[in-house]
């Protein structure tokens, strides 16, 4: 006998009398329920004293109960049909027969499944199984519905940060770095901004009278974005036209190759973007902006570090306090600057230029009501001019043209990096020496010394390597610094004395004042010509 089994119960007929046969519950098994009895008993119309009958059902044994001094008919076996709250399942609970009663077929659960109005094909495996092991009082599912197979709504994906909000960058020791925010959301050409992920149509179902039932109803996605875009020709993909910065408003998706800021400060931390920047206000001090397009700033630059892989204006102008950095590969416009390093690829203009070092390529001209350079180093390729230079007050002032400033800072930078490696070969080559001699002379050295000295000659090698590419870059450079130069420095107003000038490598300092003219380098040395 299995370990696990309800309770049920079976009508027996004898003695001229109707009794019941109750089973107790195995196992884990339910009771015999006593209402599920009451039900029964009543449909076929059984008479009975409810409170003998209650406490013996109570008691959840095995035994014979006589329920009335009349004799019923015989009874067949038969089920019972309950739908699951959804429709979707109907469970059967079987119950046996009397002694002479026929037992149930497949065909007659049809018929009694058609006459309840279930519109369903019943399991015949679960039903097959009953007949195998009949247990009444249980619940056999014998038939499920079509189940409904929900659609799924589509919906976009997108491919870049959409968060409004920017975040400060945490560092390693926990500190947080307000310069680092990730408020510029760069994007280039053909990268995919968002994906477009198609809904998915349900499948209607149906319980298990037969009604259909519908599938929720899904929800449609479209991309939603601005110009400078394009869809893919599946539609799933939105694609940028142009390099420039994304960023997702009310659901749309915009792309522009201007980064347009109000100011560059707390509110931005630092920005590296790739394109053209708008600043309407300023760059205020400690932050950095770089682009690789185009910058324009419509106030100030503080001390802040600016960079442009194209050319920089800047409305109000530069006021670096000694620590302001403004570097652009192609011009520099500005209303002045002062006490900051500025250098261009090309050219600079400015009305004023005060205790600052400037470079340029190509050509400095500081024009204006002003148009004065007072104080500090201003260079240039090929052509400085100004109404003023130099200072009454005697403020070391250098004026410089005719060599490039950066191939003159790569030769300095050339011959301090020549200093460092000559100092390094001067000291490597007298210990590695000495260590092969020793080795000639048979003398053992340990595996680590001799591993470090195998290293440090690896080291000495590439050094010298070096140097010697230096030297070869140098000797270039110097021919060009020897050439005599079209390089000229304007004057349309005055250049005051103590002001120093230098063209090519030929230098002069001021012992008077001069007014309306120019100076050139001629046969070696800087001459003053009229203009």
């Amino acid at each position: 006998m299995d370990e696990n089994r309800n309770g049920y119960f079976q009508i027996d007929i004898k003695d001229g009398a109707t009794f019941i046969n109750l089973y107790g519950s195995k196992g884990s098994g339910s009771p015999v329920d006593m209402k599920e009895l009451e039900d029964y008993l009543n449909l076929h119309r059984i008479s009975y004293e409810k409170v003998p009958l209650f406490n013996a059902v109570s008691a959840n044994k095995d035994q014979n109960v006589r329920l009335n001094r009349e004799k019923t008919y015989e009874i067949n076996e038969t089920m019972s049909l309950k739908p699951s709250s959804d429709g979707m399942k109907l469970t059967a609970r079987f119950y046996p027969p009397t002694a002479k009663g026929t037992l149930m077929d497949l065909n007659e659960i049809k018929g009694d499944m058609k006459a309840g109005y279930y519109k369903v094909e019943p399991d015949e495996d679960v039903i097959n199984g009953f007949f195998k092991d009949r247990r009444y009082c249980t619940d056999y599912v014998i038939a499920v519905g079509e189940p409904v197979v929900e659609g799924k709504d589509g919906y976009v994906e997108y491919c870049f940060d959409t968060n409004p909000l920017a975040k400060p960058k945490l560092n390693e020791d926990g500190s947080v770095d307000f310069h680092a925010l990730s408020l510029v959301h760069a994007c280039a050409k053909g990268q995919v901004l968002a994906k477009l992920h198609k809904e998915v149509e349900g499948q209607a179902g149906k319980d298990v009278f037969g009604e259909r039932i519908k599938p929720k109803d899904i929800k449609r996605a479209v991309f939603k974005h601005g110009k400078d875009m394009v869809i893919s020709e599946d539609g799933t993909q939105l694609i940028s036209a142009v390099d420039g910065h994304v960023n997702l408003i009310e659901g749309t998706v915009f792309v522009s190759s201007v980064l347009e800021l109000t100011n560059v400060d707390v509110s931005t931390g630092d920005v590296n973007f790739e394109g053209n920047v708008l600043v309407t206000g300023n760059v205020t001090t400690g932050y950095k902006l770089k682009a690789t397009g185009d910058i324009e700033i419509r106030g100030v630059v503080e001390a802040a570090d600016v960079e442009a892989g194209g050319s920089i204006s800047v409305a109000k102008g530069i006021n670096g306090m000694t620590k302001g950095n403004v570097r652009a590969k192609g011009n520099i416009v500005t209303k002045y600057i002062n006490s900051a390093v500025v250098s261009s690829g090309g050219n600079i203009q400015s009305e004023l230029i005060l205790n600052s070092e400037v470079s340029a390529a190509d050509k400095i001209h500081v024009e204006g009501r002003k148009g004065f350079i007072t104080g500090g180093h201003v260079r240039s390729g090929n052509e400085i001019s100004a109404k003023t230079i130099g200072s009454e007050m005697g403020v070391d002032t250098v004026i410089e043209v005719g060599i490039d400033p950066e191939l003159k800072a790569r030769f300095a930078k050339l011959q301090k990096e020549n200093d460092e490696l000559k100092k390094n070969i001067s000291r490597m080559e007298p210990v590695l020496q000495a260590v092969g001699q020793r080795l000639q002379k048979g003398e053992k050295l340990p595996p680590d010394q001799i591993k470090k000295m195998q290293d440090a000659a690896v080291i000495l090698k590439q050094e010298k390597e070096q140097l010697a590419a230096n030297n070869a870059e140098l000797g270039k450079l110097s021919l060009e610094f020897d050439t005599e130069s079209a390089a000229q420095i304007i004057v349309t107003g005055q250049a005051h004395t103590g002001t120093r000038l230098v063209i090519s490598e030929a230098s002069l300092v001021l012992k008077t004042d001069y007014h309306y003219c120019r100076f050139r380098k001629e046969n070696g040395d800087v001459k003053m010509m009229a203009m």
